[in-house]
C-alpha cells in the first residue's frame, strides 16, 4: 500500500478564452494527488458547476468543458480523507447565498472539522455532506452573514485564521469574476500564484503550471493569500506565520518529481534520500531495482553513491491508478497486481536491492515480493527512503489508525522482513532524513519516535539479507 494524498487545487482568471480547458490542463497534472473525483466550477455572471467520480479525462470531457463557460473558475482532484468516496463528496462544492454563488476547492485536512461540525448542527445547520470542506464554507458564511460578491479577503481570512489554524489547508473560493486562494498560517500544504501570459493562476504544485506560458511563479507562504480579479491580483498576508510544519510526504511520496515544493525540487530531494540510505545500508547485490514510479529517483540516488548498477526489473502500468490513492483495502491489493509485473529475463537468479519510498500497511511490498520471487529473484533486499511510520495524520496523509501501520503491527524491523518474505530491510534513518531537510521547520509526526525502535535493530539490521 501507498501512502494517499488527499487533494489537488487548479483555479484562477483567463484573459481572453474560458477558463474551463486551462483548468482542466491543470488538474490533469495534479492528478497523482487524487484519483477518487474531478470537478470544476466556473462563471463571470453565474456559476456552473460539473464533478463526478473519475479520472480528470473521463469526468471532464470535451462536451462538458464546451458547454461551462467564463473566464473565472476553481476545479479540484479528490482522494478523500475526511468525509466519503460518492460523488456528492466530489469537489467544488457550490451554494446559493442570498441569491449569489460560491464555490469552495481545499486540500489539507481540519482538525477541528468534527467538533465543528457538532456545534454547527446544534446552531440548526444542516450538512449534504461529511467533508470537512462543505463545514469551511457554512462557518464562513454563518460568520459574514453578507452576499458573497461583498465577502472581502481580510474577513474571510479572519474567519479562516481564527478557527482553524492547526489545521491543514490550501483553499480556493470562486466567485463569479473572483478567486480567492489562502494557505494555513503553519504550511502544512504547499500553494502557488503563477502570472501566466493566459491568465493569473493558482495551484496545489507549480509543475502544473507547464502547460502555461507563465511569466512568474510564486510560492504563496504561510498565513498568505491571493484574491485575483479581472484587473489583476494581489498577495496578501492574512494571518502571522507560525512556526513551519511543512509536510515532508509532499517530497517523499506526493508532489511530481518535476515540482519544486518547499523551496526544493522534489526530483533532487528523492535522488538525496537514495544516496543517504545507501550510506546507511548498502549491501552486496548484482542490481538495484525501483519500485516505479516513486521510488525511482532514491533509486538513482543509491545506484549512484553504491555503484551497484540500476535496472529496470519492474514494469509499472501508467494506466492503473496509484495504489495508496485507493480508498478500499481489497481495491489496494487488486491495483498492485494490475500495476506491477516483473521482467523475469532481468531478475531472474540475481539478488536484488528493491528501492520503495515508504511501507505503510506492507501490502504493497509483500506482493512485489512474492512476483519477483516468482520471476526467480535469488533474493530480495528492500531499502526504504524514509524512516518507519508509526503515527496517523491529522492534516491530510491517508493514515486512518495506529493499527494499520505495519511498524505497529510488529515488534522489530525483523519480523517486518519475515512477513514481507524478504532477504534484507533496511530504512532510511530519521537522522538521515533530518540531515537533508533540516530539524525545523517541517512536520515529522508521522516518525517521530520510529529511529528509537529501528534502533534496537540496527546490529541484526546488518546482518539480515547478508
Amino acid at each position: 500500500m501507498k501512502i494517499g494524498e488527499e487533494c489537488g487545487v487548479f483555479g484562477g482568471i483567463a484573459f481572453d478564452d474560458d477558463v474551463a480547458p486551462i483548468i482542466r490542463k491543470g488538474l490533469f497534472m495534479l492528478q497523482h494527488r487524487g484519483q477518487e473525483s474531478a470537478g470544476l466550477c466556473c462563471g463571470d455572471q453565474e456559476l456552473s458547476l460539473f464533478k463526478d467520480k473519475g479520472l480528470v479525462m473521463e469526468v471532464l470531457k470535451n462536451k462538458v468543458v464546451k458547454n461551462i463557460t467564463g473566464k473565472s473558475g476553481i476545479g479540484h482532484v479528490r482522494y478523500s480523507t475526511q468525509g466519503g468516496s460518492d460523488s456528492a463528496h466530489a469537489q467544488p462544492y457550490m451554494v446559493k447565498y442570498l441569491e449569489e454563488n460560491v464555490s469552495i476547492a481545499h486540500n489539507g485536512n481540519v482538525k477541528a472539522a468534527i467538533d465543528m461540525r457538532k456545534k454547527l448542527e446544534e446552531e440548526g445547520e444542516v450538512f449534504l455532506t461529511s467533508s470537512d470542506t462543505e463545514m469551511i464554507l457554512k462557518k464562513v458564511i454563518s460568520e459574514i452573514r453578507k452576499t458573497p460578491s461583498q465577502w472581502t479577503f481580510a474577513e474571510m481570512g479572519n474567519i479562516l485564521s481564527d478557527n482553524f489554524t492547526g489545521g491543514a489547508w490550501s483553499i480556493l473560493f470562486g466567485f463569479p469574476g473572483r478567486v480567492m486562494g489562502f494557505r494555513d498560517p503553519f504550511g502544512f500544504r504547499p500553494l502557488f500564484f503563477c502570472a501566466a501570459e493566459e491568465g493569473y493562476f493558482l495551484s496545489s504544485e507549480d509543475s502544473a503550471f507547464q502547460l502555461l506560458e507563465f511569466k512568474n511563479i510564486i510560492e504563496i507562504q504561510p498565513g498568505e493569500g491571493v484574491e485575483i480579479t479581472s484587473e489583476g491580483y494581489k498577495i496578501q498576508r492574512f494571518a502571522p506565520e507560525m512556526p513551519s510544519k511543512k509536510c515532508v510526504f509532499e517530497h517523499i511520496y506526493f508532489a511530481r518529481p518535476d515540482s519544486n515544493v518547499f523551496g526544493r525540487n522534489v526530483y533532487q530531494t528523492r535522488v538525496d534520500f537514495g544516496k543517504k540510505l545507501a550510506l546507511e545500508s548498502c549491501i552486496d547485490a548484482d542490481m538495484i531495482i525501483p519500485v516505479m514510479d516513486s521510488g525511482f529517483a532514491a533509486a538513482i540516488g543509491y545506484s549512484q553513491e553504491s555503484g551497484i548498477p540500476l535496472h529496470m526489473g519492474l514494469v509499472r502500468n501508467h494506466w492503473v491508478g496509484r495504489t495508496f490513492i485507493q480508498p478500499q483495502q481489497k481495491e489496494r491489493r487488486k491495483g498492485v497486481q494490475r500495476k506491477l509485473m516483473p521482467i523475469a529475463s532481468v531478475v531472474s537468479g540475481k539478488r536484488l536491492i528493491l528501492i520503495d519510498d515508504s511501507i505503510v500497511r506492507g501490502t504493497t511490498s509483500k506482493e512485489i515480493a512474492r512476483m519477483l520471487k516468482k520471476a526467480g529473484a535469488k533474493e530480495i533486499h528492500f531499502r526504504i527512503a524514509s524512516p518507519m511510520i508509526i503515527n496517523t495524520c491529522f492534516w491530510g496523509v491517508d493514515i486512518p489508525t495506529k493499527e494499520e501501520l505495519i511498524a505497529n503491527s510488529y515488534d522489530s524491523v525483523e519480523e517486518i522482513r519475515e512477513y514481507l518474505d524478504a532477504d534484507g530491510l533496511a530504512y532510511l534513518s530519521f537522522e538521515g532524513m533530518q540531515q537533508i531537510f533540516g530539524k525545523d521547520g517541517w512536520c515529522y509526526h508521522c516518525f517521530e519516535n520510529s529511529e528509537k525502535k529501528r534502533c534496537n535493530e540496527n546490529v541484526e539490521l546488518q546482518t539480515v539479507g547478508r
